[in-house]
């Protein structure tokens, strides 16, 4: 697990940042759902399982979290870094704004994390509460200092890829005619609950012809059908990975087994496209001229990094500026989907993005 010598990086580099842009605090917030718990968690190291957290973050003097219970409270003292946790008592708005004026930032300069999920009750209060104060959001502080993994959080992430591994070592036991998705999703959850993963994200298909996969049902596996497991899941410390492979229940036909074919050659070739400098929205394009110029169309969107949140910036799309760089974790998963909407495969790996090509933490072989 990340020690003090993690948040000291971590916290060395927000300040310099801070201070950069003149500002006094961080007011950072997250939420439950899985996509939204980052950025409070990479300032404290504590996994909030419930409603919304608020992290006050100054840039001189002592952090304060504030937790929506005793119960994370409790737990928040156990295993964060802010030793001064609060409850939000008698509610989030009335607890954040007398911290604030305790911590002396009646009329700081606060820069707003994560407004994106910022409820507007709460926005409104800062702003009726504290007129003579500035606010500004400063989501990219938190936002770009993540994108990089330190050794200690790519080794976490390396956790979490055997973790995605290991949900198709058991698919490749468990699946045969008569089985049922449900089945086949508790065999794999089951396996990895007890492997350590904190929380698991799966979509799944089994007919053939169903172009997107979804939630799991009681249809029960036959021959000939194609199936499509994703496995998007935090391993111990929150560090998210994902994996997607196609699989066919015999064999397939032969139009499809030329896509998955087609398919295997453009995973192949990803890792020499993924070099540090490169602009990621040329990565994107590249994806989409392999998919066209095959005589195909594209499924679902080409990717994106992955961190603390199951999706971070940047994500894998033509009109993303960002160049990769060296600590970045990725995932790239093209889809192609056949011009008369009658067939699809899915493939997707997570990346370490290195000095040279970039390291598949994922294996590419599907079981």
């Amino acid at each position: 697990m990340l020690d003090l010598g993690e948040r000291d990086r971590r916290y060395e580099i927000v300040k310099n940042k801070m201070s950069a842009l003149g500002l006094d605090a961080l007011i950072t917030i997250n939420s439950a759902q899985i996509n939204e718990k980052g950025f409070v968690r990479y300032l404290t190291n504590y996994r909030s399982i419930l409603y919304n957290c608020v992290a006050i973050f100054p840039l001189n003097g002592e952090a304060r979290l504030l937790v929506p219970s005793p119960v994370q409270k409790y737990w928040a003292n156990l295993l964060g870094w802010i030793s001064r946790t609060e409850d939000q008592a008698p509610d989030l708005e009335e607890s954040l704004s007398r911290n604030i004026r305790e911590m002396g930032l009646s009329k700081a300069r606060l820069g707003l994390i994560n407004t994106r999920i910022m409820p507007a009750r709460t926005y409104l209060a800062l702003l009726k509460d504290f007129p003579e104060a500035t606010f500004v959001d400063a989501t990219t502080i938190i936002e770009e200092t993540r994108m990089v993994k330190s050794a200690d959080e790519q080794e976490l992430v390396r956790e979490a890829a055997r973790l995605a591994r290991l949900s198709f070592d058991v698919l490749a036991k468990v699946l045969h005619p008569g089985i049922s998705e449900r089945q086949i999703i508790a065999e794999v959850d089951h396996r990895l609950l007890q492997e350590g993963a904190e929380d698991i994200f799966h979509l799944f298909s089994s007919r053939s012809g169903n172009l997107f996969p979804y939630a799991t049902t009681g249809r029960r596996i036959e021959k000939g059908d194609t199936v499509i497991l994703n496995t998007e899941l935090s391993g111990p410390g929150g560090y998210w990975v994902q994996m997607v492979r196609t699989v066919f229940v015999g064999t397939p036909k032969p139009e499809v087994q030329r896509m998955y074919e087609i398919m295997i050659g453009i995973t192949e070739a990803l890792p020499a496209e993924l070099k540090a400098g490169r602009r990621v929205g040329d990565v994107a394009a590249w994806v989409r001229r392999q998919i066209v110029e095959a005589g195909f169309e594209t499924g679902v969107n080409f990717g994106h990094c992955l961190g603390l949140d199951v999706v971070e910036r940047p994500i894998v799309q033509t009109n993303e500026e960002t160049a990769l760089k060296e600590g970045m974790v990725i995932t790239v998963h093209p889809q192609f989907v056949s011009k008369d909407k009658g067939a699809t495969v899915w493939l997707g790996e997570t990346y370490l993005i290195t000095d040279g090509d970039a390291e598949i933490l994922t294996r590419m072989n599907p079981p």
